[in-house]
């Protein structure tokens, strides 16, 4: 008889701590969602204030290299044939080297 009720006794305690662990799961897992509500959230709102002067800054860089594109090709054209081909080589030099600094950007961004 001793056996049984033992049995019975360590089947309840078996099943208090499975409820007991159910509830704090449940409660983790709103916390968990709380939490992961509330990290969207603020991401959400750091982007959304960032992002704007990011693009601005980002816009305002292309719209004066193009400028400055535009001006050194204009200078470059006035000069003679021979000088033109040098400055064009020295400035495809100075490009590639801006392409290759924003490649290794680009590459260590990734890893």
């Amino acid at each position: 008889m001793s056996d049984q009720k033992d049995s019975q006794e360590t089947r309840r305690n078996i099943k208090e701590t499975v409820e007991k662990i159910s509830r704090d799961i449940s409660h983790a897992s709103k916390d968990l969602a709380s939490a992961s509500k509330t990290w969207v959230e603020s991401t959400t709102k750091f982007v959304e204030r960032v992002s704007p002067k990011v693009s601005a800054t980002i816009d305002e860089s292309l719209e004066k290299a193009t400028e400055t594109f535009t001006r050194t090709m204009t200078n470059i054209s006035l000069q003679t044939k021979p000088q033109q081909v040098k400055l064009l080589r020295a400035y495809r030099s100075f490009l590639s080297k801006q392409v290759d600094l924003i490649e290794k950007r680009l590459k260590k961004l990734k890893e």
